[in-house]
This record gives C-alpha cells, structure tokens and sequence, in this order.
C-alpha cells in the first residue's frame, strides 16, 4: 500500500475524526472563555446596582460599641540617635466595654429596583440597653497617665451613619441626652455617634438605652462588645443567612420571615473589658456577627458553576454525534461539530439574560429546551435521520437535567458526576466496541 492511500485511510478513520474532535473542543475554550467573561461583566454591573442603592439608602451596616472611651496624656522622653533627648506628650484612649449589653433589632425588609436588579434593603429599629461597672484607673496613673475624665465620652462606630434616620436620645440612669456626630474624639475620624458622659457616672458605674432608627443595604452586623452579649432580631425576609464568627443559639424561619437570638459571652470574645489604643480605628473588630438577606436567585453563581461543566458538556454531544455518524455511515463535516459547539455555548448566554428576567428555573428550562431541539434538528438534517436526531436531542435534554441537578445540589455534586460520568464512559465504550478505529473496513458497525 502507497504511502498517499496509507494517509488517506488514516485521515478518513474514525480515530482521526475523534483526534480531531477533541482539538475542535480545546479550541471552543477561547469563546467559552469570552462567555465567562460576559457572565463576570453582568455580575459586576449587578453589584455596582447594589453600591449605587447603599449610597443612597444606606450601606451594609456594621455596629461596634458602644465604648466608655476616656483619653489619657503622660510626657515622655525620647532620646535620638545623637543621644539627645526631648520630652513630648503621649496620648492614649482608655476603652471601657460594658458589663451587660442586650440589643434588640426589627428589621422591615424590601427591595428596591435598579434597572433590572433586584437590592434587598432594609429600615431596622435598634435597642440598646446595657450597664458599665465602675471605672478604675489606678493602673493608668501608676504609668503616670493624666486621666482626662472631663473629656470621656460613650462612642459607638457605625460603618455608614448616613442612613441614620432620626435624632436619638440616650437614657442615663434618669438623665436623658442627644447623640451627637462623630466618636466624641478631636484627632479620631472614625464614623460614629457620641455623647459626654460626667466624671460621677464614670465612677460609680451607670445604665444607658437608646434607639437607634437606621437604614441599610444586604446585611448589618453587630459586635460583641459586652462581657455578656446577647441579640434578639426579627425580620419580615423569609430567606436570612446567618454571617459571621457567631451563629444564632435559637431559630426560627417561615416563609414570613424570621427570629433569631444571639448569646456570646466574654470568654467566647477572646477579649478583656479594658483596652488601651492610641486610636479608636483599630478597635475595628473581627468578631462581627449578624445576617444576610440572602436572595435564593443568585443566579449569576449558578451560570459560573454550569459553565465549570461547559467542556464536558461540549466533549459529550460531540461523541453522541460521532456515534451516531459512525453507526449511520454518513460523514460529518467538522464545520458541523463547530456549529453544534457554538450552540452549547450560546445556551450559557440565552440562560443568563433570560435569568435576569424571569428567574433562573424558568431561564433554564427554557434555554435547555431550546437549545436540544436546535442541536437534534440539526443532527437529523446533517445524517438524513430524523429519529436519531430525536434520540440526540432527548438525550441532550436529560444531560441538562443531570446539570440541573448538580447545580442544585452542591453538596452532592462530586459524587452523582463522578457516577454519572462513570456510566456515561460504559455507555460510550459500550457503543463504540466494535468501531474499526483504523478505518480498514468502510462498513458501519453491527448494531
């Protein structure tokens, strides 16, 4: 046999089809790769919709405090690197945490539109009520610290006090006093609320409550400031995800909304009840707790995680086609399978924008239907079978219920693909056993 006829069999074979094939696949990652980008674009529109409402209405709302914050001052001397030494004023805070602190929050959510996102936002009443026990700063003026208790103050940090809605006034044992803005501290920029507190109070410990009306956007958070700390919140949002380094002791959601109680006692804190800090900022805790309003149409994690299966899903309706070409015997041309690949990947593309439409299970359904009837109709025409162009289609259609179901799925996913793409290699080898890979016989196959 001449070497041109040996070249042509091999070029003409099944095994170079299938060589060529998985080249066709790794070539359709470049579009793939411009549809996850697109997928990322439109997530990032989404959040910019998210931070353009929070400016507005207000941000996701973190509460740290209330502090007793009293500042101290003491000279010391510091000597240069020529031996010279000059004295200048050392200032430091005094951070005082409550004894007790219980707060109580009712969250009224909504959303509000823009353009075609969805934001979750939320007006939320907070009660405040809690006890601080004497103040001692024996330790601070052995260290020759001036304690300026004129100047003390009760500061609470707020990550937006734009939202906050109304003027508040703070019970103090029978007194009661407004809230002022900022933390109450000259050289400190930190966003907060404040209010002075007298030198009496300090020393013989004192109550205080307030409410506090404040909106926000998506989640708020509290910190456990209080040697014993405890949460009650209730919301009208029926889908809550409960965030943080502390979840709730107790429960309780419905369709109608939620209930949820917090308890996180010092010890749990991992932090005493006096700090001393030269700026109230790196107070900023890592202990936050609180909820989410979570929105169960995340789709946009959704289309990512189909995607992640998108060369697998390309690798399979290629194969089904080049079995069904093989047992049928009718070529097909590689510009056919280039189609058929498009076609997957478009699905990805109709899914998203139908998505931010009409919901991801609709969006689904329908891209899925439509792109197996397309790749089936196809298939019929390119082999003149219109039954096995059903049978390619139906087929496609059950893979995309299998990707439905590991999307919804997650902590099954693993183990239903690995079975699924078990049986799906049988079914293949199966199929394919008595293929003449190297092309020496032009018959197809026995069925």
């Amino acid at each position: 046999m001449s070497a041109p006829s040996t070249i042509s069999r091999l070029m003409a074979s099944p095994a170079f089809k299938f060589i060529v094939l998985g080249v066709l696949t790794l070539v359709l990652m470049i579009p793939l790769l411009l549809v996850y980008l697109v997928v990322d674009e439109r997530e990032r529109y989404s959040h910019q919709a998210t931070q353009e409402v929070g400016r507005k209405w207000g941000r996701q709302q973190n509460f740290v405090g209330p502090y007793l914050v009293v500042p101290l001052e003491r000279e010391t001397q510091r000597i240069d690197r020529q031996g010279n030494k000059s004295t200048f004023k050392e200032s430091r805070l005094a951070i005082f945490l409550p004894d007790q602190l219980d707060i109580k929050a009712d969250v009224k959510a909504t959303q509000l539109k823009r353009g075609i996102y969805k934001i979750p936002v939320y007006k939320s009443t907070l009660n405040y009520k809690g006890s601080f026990k004497p103040s001692l700063f024996e330790n601070f003026k052995r260290d020759n610290y001036q304690v300026r208790l004129k100047d003390a103050v009760l500061t609470m940090q707020i990550s937006d006090v734009r939202a906050i809605k109304k003027t508040t006034d703070v019970t103090l044992g029978e007194l009661k006093r407004q809230f002022e803005a900022g933390v109450g501290l000259p050289t400190q920029t930190t966003p907060g609320i404040h209010i002075k507190i007298d030198q009496s109070a300090i020393k013989s410990g004192f109550d205080f409550a307030f409410e506090l009306p404040v909106n926000g956007t998506n989640h708020l958070q509290f910190e456990p400031s209080g040697a014993e700390t405890h949460v009650s919140m209730t919301s009208d949002w029926p889908h809550p995800s409960f965030i943080g380094n502390f979840l709730p002791e107790k429960r309780d959601i419905s369709a109608t909304g939620f209930s949820a109680k917090w308890h996180v006692p010092q010890l749990a804190r991992g932090q005493g009840q006096v700090r001393l800090s030269s700026k109230i900022s790196n107070l900023m805790p890592k202990n936050l707790f609180g909820v989410r309003l979570y929105q169960p149409v995340g789709f946009y994690d959704l289309v990512g995680r189909a995607l992640k299966y998108a060369v697998a899903f390309i690798a399979t309706a290629f194969l089904l086609v080049f079995i069904m070409e093989v047992y049928v015997g009718r070529p097909v041309h590689w510009i056919q399978y280039v189609f058929v690949g498009f076609a997957l990947l478009i699905f990805y593309l109709v899914l998203l924008g139908l998505a931010e439409h009409v919901g991801f299970e609709i969006a689904y359904t329908l891209a899925s239907i439509a792109t197996s009837l397309l790749i089936g109709l196809y298939a019929a025409s390119a082999l003149k079978e219109p039954k096995k162009g059903l049978f390619l289609g139906t087929i496609l259609l059950a893979i995309y219920g299998l990707l439905y179901l590991l999307l919804r799925v997650e902590d099954y996913a693993l183990l239903i693909g690995s079975i699924s793409g078990f049986f799906m290699l049988a079914g293949l080898m199966y199929m394919t056993r008595n293929v003449d890979w190297s092309g020496y016989t032009s018959q197809p196959p026995p069925k």
